[in-house]
């Protein structure tokens, strides 16, 4: 046990119970601690973050690199529009979804984009969904796949192309007088309507996980709660730091959560292209204040009295800029922003970049400020 880095711990530790904290202070704790921490979580995740503030693995990494090979293909197909489309073709959300992401081969699809949008895609969907469109759980489409795909080189092939060209072999046999023709026949329509059947159920599965594109939160709240009173107290716990620390952590959580989103602001994500999105805080609204018709306020106003703190991704394809949410708080920005500060700047927009992104304590209270 190192003496040196218990007593990082609980200064940290300490300052979080004084109110003394700012985001230099869990930046300390979370790096310090990280090497420390078994479970390959949440907590772990935001150390590694912070430490390497440009990702090309993680649990944030695979939800985020999934949307965007799947926002990807959309885009690319959607750069067709000027090669023949028969729209009238597209008469459901399911048809234009198959449209808008049907770039793949299920047959035979580049390793990396398979990992991204099927491998990767299966932990960012709800098990409700996939269930209510495909009838598997998580487990068991997870097994499906892997029974279902062979990994060749940098290709994954689909397994079932080897029963189909046997199949299609047998018709052309030359027919012996000895063997029952009949059976031969029947086998072979057997065995036909069942590889229908499975690449059916594999073109249904894919279909599902690649269309359906989700924006909530890659993190939450709660979560983080609750990884500091499991992993993190397994911490406190090797080093015989005292438990009543995680009491003080779940009081201060709100202000901790402030540096966390403070530390991940201007960090990075490599997607699996190459192509590389940008981490910013900006500001968002309260879901039950999304509708300002009943008041007089100016809309950054509303916003001010209303909003809260969010964490956007921004990247560039062709000539195109996407921005969608990584992380949506429960932090008023009324809170955490001064009103002097918030209207001298027009950020009127929801996902207009924030100037203030230093968690710093100017007059003791933890605040968001434009300088270190």
């Amino acid at each position: 046990m190192s003496i040196k880095i218990k007593n990082t711990i609980i200064n940290s530790l300490n300052k979080i119970r004084d109110n003394q904290f700012d985001e230099d202070t869990i930046r300390t704790l979370l790096i310090t601690s990280r090497e420390y921490l078994k479970f390959d979580g949440l907590i772990r995740e935001l150390a590694h973050f912070i430490a390497h503030p440009q990702r090309n693995q993680g649990l944030f990494h695979k939800k985020v690199n999934c949307r965007y090979a799947k926002l990807k293909l959309a885009d690319q197909q959607m750069l067709k529009l000027n090669v023949s489309v028969n729209f009238s073709d597209i008469k459901t959300e399911d048809d234009l979804s198959d449209f808008l992401l049907g770039g793949i081969n299920i047959e035979k699809i580049e390793a990396r984009l398979f990992d991204t949008l099927y491998k990767d895609g299966l932990d960012d969907l709800p098990e409700d969904h996939l269930i209510q469109y495909t009838g598997f759980t998580k487990q068991l489409a997870e097994q499906f796949l892997k029974q279902s795909y062979t990994k060749t080189g940098q290709y994954y092939i689909l397994n079932l192309l080897k029963t189909e060209k046997l199949l299609s072999l047998y018709e052309f046999l030359p027919k012996k007088e000895n063997i029952d023709q009949k059976d031969i026949e029947e086998t072979i329509q057997k065995g036909q309507a069942l590889t229908a059947k499975t690449r059916k159920s594999i073109d249904r599965l894919c279909s599902v996980l690649r269309g359906a594109i989700y924006f909530n939160s890659v993190f939450t709240s709660e979560s983080i709660s609750n990884e500091f009173q499991t992993c993190f107290a397994d911490v406190l716990k090797k080093f015989e730091i005292d438990l009543n620390y995680l009491t003080v952590i779940e009081v201060k959580l709100d202000d901790i959560l402030l540096c966390l989103m403070a530390l991940l602001h201007d960090s990075s994500f490599e997607f699996f292209d190459k192509n590389i999105a940008r981490v910013y805080l900006c500001c968002n609204l309260k879901k039950e204040s999304r509708d300002k018709s009943s008041t007089d306020l100016s809309h950054q106003d509303y916003l001010y009295q209303n909003g809260v703190l969010a964490l956007y991704i921004t990247y560039k394809f062709e000539n195109k800029t996407t921005s969608y949410p990584l992380f949506v708080s429960d932090l008023e920005i009324k809170n955490y922003i001064d009103y002097e500060d918030f209207s001298s700047q027009d950020v009127s927009e929801l996902q207009t970049e924030l100037p203030w992104f230093n968690a710093i304590r100017p007059d003791k209270k933890l605040k968001l400020k434009a300088y270190a």
